[in-house]
């Protein structure tokens, strides 16, 4: 009787760098040190080799962590306390921790192997410590993710953003290529990639319930809104976004090409409110374009045939720090290389905030319908909606007419609804 063979170690496993690269990236930075400590056949394998910190996060790591300081007594002694030295400024009060961590990878010859760095909601990243980051020689980092850290002072970053961008730069710099700063870090719609080493069993070992499973769809499926940001706001990140196009890309990309049809079709009571240049898109629409005619924005971007540069970051950060690797889109067919965003100006009408069908100017105009937009029963609108003509509505209260309004109304979610 043959005895079944036991699976192979895991030094074996580790062995294999392709393997190692799957297994390694999802340890946590504690964890690769134990391992590092195991033997020294763990030693030369994980704790010497340089693509064993290519890629850190550390917003999971507990020591980046600033631990929260209620509001100044009277006195002050408890705030002095806690700073031990007065002379620190509230940027490296803050940083401290992070530093700290930092620091050790410093010491250890760590910090110049890394090359993806995830920051994401410590308190301990500060404008300051950023600056050091993006342009010390200590530093290596090719991707770096910021999102929601809540000590950043946008206006600061935008500064140091169109610095190291400026014309007449140093050759060779900014080292920093990509920057993850729109999108939510809590929001995770991922998209699982059967083919390659990760899909064999006990290829995810160690693999945290996160976003990292699966490259993230994010802006290549209908997920709607990806991000809130104001106006005023917008307005100074398309500044600098344009200034570092080709140079450093981000977790955005502006509303260009569904901006060039937006005139025909926009709402009379935005027309004198609708930014005169393309704003940042806010809005993923998903690969499958126009709910009519199946088509895209004008010379929309299409992954292989379009500039580098007209496509974003895409969640999670390659841990080999590449560029084409972070904005590569989640594998799929081919209609999903496909990238369609707009703004809410751009899209305002024709967009359903349900399911996130929408409609281009050709098959529909919201302009020409404005007369049926007044019908009060659902049930006229949805039989307009299938007559065929642009003229007729598709889109009523943010609701498409033929999908989800009426389910909307029935269940009082809606204006005018049942329960409402």
């Amino acid at each position: 009787m043959e005895t079944a063979s036991l699976p192979p170690e895991l030094i074996t496993l580790l062995s294999n760098n392709i393997i190692s690269d799957a297994i390694i990236d999802h340890l946590p930075l504690p964890s690769r040190f134990a391992l590092g400590r195991t033997s020294k056949a763990f030693k030369a394998i994980v704790a010497d080799s340089p693509d064993t910190f290519r890629s850190l996060d550390l917003s999971r790591c507990r020591g980046t962590y600033t631990r929260y300081i209620g509001p100044v007594d009277s006195g002050g002694q408890i705030f002095r306390a806690e700073r031990m030295d007065e002379s620190l400024t509230e940027d490296d009060f803050y940083a401290g921790p992070l530093r700290g961590v930092l620091s050790i990878l410093r010491r250890r010859k760590i910090l110049p192997s890394v090359k993806t760095l995830i920051l994401d909601q410590l308190a301990s990243v500060t404008n300051d410590l950023l600056h050091e980051i993006v342009t010390s020689t200590e530093y290596n980092i090719r991707l770096l993710s910021i999102r929601k850290c809540p000590n950043i002072n946008q206006y600061k970053l935008q500064q140091l953003l169109q610095y190291l961008c400026r014309p007449g730069r140093t050759e060779n710099t900014p080292r920093l290529r990509g920057l993850y700063y729109f999108t939510d870090p809590l929001q995770i719609v991922t998209t699982k990639d059967a083919s390659g080493v990760t899909a064999v069993d006990g290829a995810q070992l160690g693999a945290l319930p996160t976003a990292k499973s699966g490259r993230t769809a994010g802006y290549y499926a209908p997920t709607g809104r990806l991000m809130n940001i104001s106006q005023s706001d917008s307005t100074l990140w398309v500044q600098t976004i344009s200034a570092c196009r080709g140079i450093i890309w981000f977790d955005a990309v502006l509303c260009t090409h569904m901006h060039t049809e937006m005139d025909a079709v926009v709402g009379d009571h935005v027309k004198d409110q609708r930014p005169t240049m393309p704003t940042v898109a806010t809005i993923a629409l998903g690969p499958s374009g126009c709910e009519g005619c199946g088509r895209g924005p004008l010379d929309g971007p299409i992954w292989g045939r379009s500039s580098l540069d007209e496509f974003p970051l895409v969640w999670p950060p390659a841990s080999s720090g590449n560029i084409v690797d972070a904005t590569r889109p989640p594998t799929g067919p081919t209609k999903s290389q496909r990238l369609i965003v707009s703004c809410q100006w751009c899209i305002d009408n024709r967009h359903c905030d349900s399911c996130h069908r929408w409609w281009c100017p050709d098959c529909y105009n919201p302009r020409k319908g404005k007369a049926l937009a007044n019908a009060e029963n659902p049930h006229i609108q949805a039989t307009a909606a299938n007559d065929g003509q642009s003229s007729s509505i598709k889109v009523h209260n943010g609701f498409c007419v033929e999908h989800c309004l009426i389910a909307e109304e029935m269940a009082g979610a809606g204006a005018g609804g049942m329960w409402g």
